[in-house]
């Protein structure tokens, strides 16, 4: 019967420690969103994302070292990012120090040093830019800050520039000039 009632008082115990536990946790909670209303609700670290299309296919793979997502906004914060757009016919690698991916809008905008590596050509092109938004629904990347664009022979220059991923379209907006070096 001793062993009985000090089982009980023990389990009795744990549940109201447990429960202590649990309400303190619910007001910590409590406490840091009336202090700070704009605080990380998701956290990844080194993670890929892989975007299905309408037919099941992957559009576009994200690559990141960190995401993080903020209860106020609607969108998250990605730094390092690597995407491999895979939609239609047309492969690039695109890189960059940060990100943000508007899950609203369906877009993702790269920041810092960013880079557009054709994939799987012969003669690829490479584009540099400092800033490029990326509408994934209509496969159309596009920046208004200085581009340049490389392949094997020629450079150009341009302010801006929109990439149609889906037609393989690259138009150049505003200054273009270039360079091309003859065959030796």
């Amino acid at each position: 019967m001793k062993r009985l009632v000090s089982l009980t008082i023990i389990i009795i115990a744990a549940l109201i420690f447990w429960g202590s536990k649990i309400w303190e946790t619910k007001q910590v909670i409590s406490t840091l969103e009336g202090s700070d209303p704009h605080y990380v609700n998701v956290f990844i670290r080194d993670f890929t994302i892989t975007a299905m299309d309408k037919t099941g296919q992957p559009s576009y793979v994200l690559k990141a070292r960190q995401l993080e997502h903020y209860n106020d906004t609607e969108y998250a914060v990605i730094d390092e990012p690597v995407i491999q757009l895979t939609q239609g016919g047309h492969h690039w690698m695109i890189s960059a120090k940060v990100g943000e991916i508007d899950d609203v809008n369906q877009r993702i905008m790269l920041r810092g040093g960013v880079v557009l590596q054709q994939q799987e050509k012969q003669q690829p092109i490479r584009l540099e830019t400092e800033q490029l938004e990326i509408d994934v629904l209509q496969e159309i990347a596009k920046s208004t800050q200085p581009v340049t664009i490389i392949q094997q022979r020629f450079n150009l220059q341009s302010e801006g520039m929109i990439l149609n991923n889906a037609s393989g379209q690259l138009e150049l907006l505003n200054s273009v000039e270039g360079n091309y070096a003859q065959p030796q």
